[in-house]
């Protein structure tokens, strides 16, 4: 693993934590105003991922949670994509 790879590593890292840790939190913030046979799995689908902004924006309006979260989520796809760039260009470069 060279210098780059670590560099991408910690940042992915950096940002994967703390958007699965956000998501989790929003997910018993709403739990916790919903009745029970409303309640949004921890393990969701693309169906209940739909719904978790629309429930937390709608309980906590004035909160940033879910747009920090969403910046934190975007980062990690966004390194991710560069990780895969880079292994695919030294792949090619040593060709």
């Amino acid at each position: 693993m060279n210098s780059y790879e670590k560099a991408l590593l910690v940042g992915f890292m950096a940002s994967y934590l703390p958007a699965f840790g956000l998501f989790r939190w929003m997910v018993f913030r709403v739990n916790r105003e919903l009745p029970s046979n409303r309640r949004i799995p921890h393990t969701l689908y693309f169906g209940e991922w739909q719904r978790l902004p629309k429930e937390y924006k709608r309980l906590y309006p004035s909160s940033l949670l879910y747009q920090i979260a969403l910046a934190c989520a975007v980062a990690c796809l966004t390194i991710a994509l560069a990780f895969a760039a880079l292994r695919i260009w030294e792949y090619g470069a040593h060709r």
